[in-house]
């Protein structure tokens, strides 16, 4: 692990997933994931997440799901934010994953942070008092 963390440049996100495939360890991957001196992570969370369950090794990624929700939605939220490879449709499907896995909690947490992070809201089908239209008739 210090020889990636001092060589990680040289590294790209084909290497570290070969990696993953090579040395299956949660501990590895919490690693990778991590910012390391207030820079970015090594490996997007989500690809990591994506990648695992893609190659037939879900109990891995479910060993990562249950140390990441650990950490609570602030934890998740960092990781989210400093991910700059995943994008909005790999999120939701990280979500997806999630639920299909009984983490129900997380992905809500990961599509909550989704909305806040996109400036967008929820309207209830049942509040009858907002009017969509109401801002272009003033």
């Amino acid at each position: 692990m210090e020889y990636i963390q001092q060589f990680v440049k040289d590294f790209t996100s084909d290497d570290l997933l070969q990696l993953l495939m090579s040395c299956p360890q949660v501990e590895l991957i919490q690693c990778l994931i991590k910012e390391l001196n207030e820079k970015q992570p090594s490996l997007s969370f989500g690809l990591a997440i994506l990648h695992l369950f893609s190659v037939d090794m879900k109990k891995i990624g479910i060993k990562l799901l249950q140390e990441i929700n650990k950490g609570g939605k602030d934890a998740v939220e960092s990781l989210m934010i400093n991910d700059s490879f995943c994008s909005i449709e790999m999120w939701q499907e990280v979500a997806s994953i999630c639920l299909q896995n009984g983490f129900d909690k997380l992905s809500n947490d990961i599509m909550s942070i989704l909305r806040s992070q996109a400036a967008v809201t929820e309207i209830s089908e049942e509040d009858d008092a907002v009017n969509l239209m109401e801002h272009v008739f003033w």
